[in-house]
């Protein structure tokens, strides 16, 4: 790391650094802030990435990209995409057929055609369908219901909500180490742990 500049801010002993094109603070107490406060204190943090949506040349919309970069209750790095248009406004089978593929339950039996894939056997559906016929409710109704395909979802993109403590822990066994915790802690500091 080299040190490119050191500057006095103010009238506060507080100084700006420099290091290769990125800020960083270094305070009088000696701790030095890297301006990424707003990320660790946020609880979700979505970027959201958009592109245009053509019908030839003739813009009729927008797509958008929700990237998950930071949550407490969807995975990080998971991605949704929705499409907005001028006419209809936000398409709400949008971003499904993405997910769909992704975890199984549509498949791509030929380029450009899609067909469900029958989620008690596994097999696909005779019925093709183009890449727009499956903005429709004909098309979703029969996945959407399906409890495995909520499941697929939940296991996909949520976050555990698990109990920390197992079932199989009885509460004695929880009470025991915790009162052998807090005797480690009187013989290191010579108090005890509630105050």
């Amino acid at each position: 790391m080299n040190i490119q500049k050191i500057t006095s801010v103010g009238k506060r002993p507080v100084f700006d650094i420099s290091v290769e094109d990125v800020e960083h603070y270094l305070f009088e107490n000696g701790v030095a802030s890297h301006n990424t406060g707003g990320m660790y204190s946020a609880n979700q943090v979505f970027i959201i990435g958009k592109s245009q949506e053509k019908d030839g040349s003739e813009l009729t919309g927008f797509n958008f990209t929700i990237n998950i970069e930071k949550s407490r209750f969807v995975r990080e790095k998971s991605k949704f995409p929705f499409t907005i248009t001028f006419e209809g406004g936000i398409n709400k089978w949008s971003g499904l057929l993405d997910i769909a593929l992704d975890l199984g339950f549509v498949a791509k039996p030929s380029n450009g055609w899609y067909s469900r894939v029958n989620v008690e056997t596994g097999e696909l559906e005779d019925k093709k369908f183009r890449a727009k016929d499956t903005n429709s409710k004909e098309f979703w109704e029969p996945v959407l219901s399906s409890n495995k395909f909520k499941e697929a979802i939940y296991n996909r993109y949520a976050i555990s909500s698990h109990s920390i403590i197992t079932e199989e822990q009885e509460a004695e066994e929880i009470l025991e180490e915790f009162n052998k915790q807090e005797e480690e802690y009187d013989e290191w500091f010579g108090w005890g742990f509630w105050l």
